[in-house]
């Protein structure tokens, strides 16, 4: 079994809305966000990718990467489905996301989710190619810290 990304598409809002209203309810159950109103925005952002992260042909989470100017990226969403936590697909799919997109990096965790928390402290230490590992302050009253760091090519290590 191998992992894979494929491109979340708009006519598969209906698909991210759905997985996104448990995913929110998790992360920021504080928050007013409306899922579909929401997948609708990242699906028609120009400068979003959203990813399937797929087991075979299975759909076991999803990502949305913002990029930014001057080669940055944020990784703004990233999801595994609850019934594929703790198999290390997480830490499959975030080394792909992350060697599919080298160059600047920055994201923020949720204070409601200790497992998120957990989950990137040990794998942003533990990728190989991740250079300059910071942590910082929230980027939103919803988080409790964020991480920003460069990670390498796949062939600049």
């Amino acid at each position: 079994m191998s992992l894979a990304l494929s491109l979340i598409v708009p006519r598969e809002q209906a698909l991210l809305a759905a997985a996104l209203a448990p995913y929110f309810a998790e992360v920021a159950p504080d928050a007013a966000i409306d899922p579909t109103v929401r997948a609708g925005q990242m699906l028609n952002r120009k400068d979003v990718t959203a990813f399937w992260i797929r087991k075979d042909i299975q759909r076991i989470g999803f990502a949305i990467v913002l990029n930014l100017p001057d080669d940055r990226r944020e990784l703004s969403e990233f999801c595994i489905l609850p019934q594929h936590r703790r198999l290390g697909w997480g830490q499959q799919a975030a080394r792909i996301i992350l060697r599919e997109f080298p160059g600047r990096w920055r994201m923020g965790l949720s204070k409601h989710s200790r497992e998120a928390v957990a989950f990137w402290g040990t794998s942003l230490s533990a990728m190989p190619g991740i250079r300059d590992l910071r942590e910082g302050a929230p980027f939103t009253e919803h988080q409790i810290k964020s991480y920003s760091f460069d990670i390498a090519g796949a062939h600049d290590d």
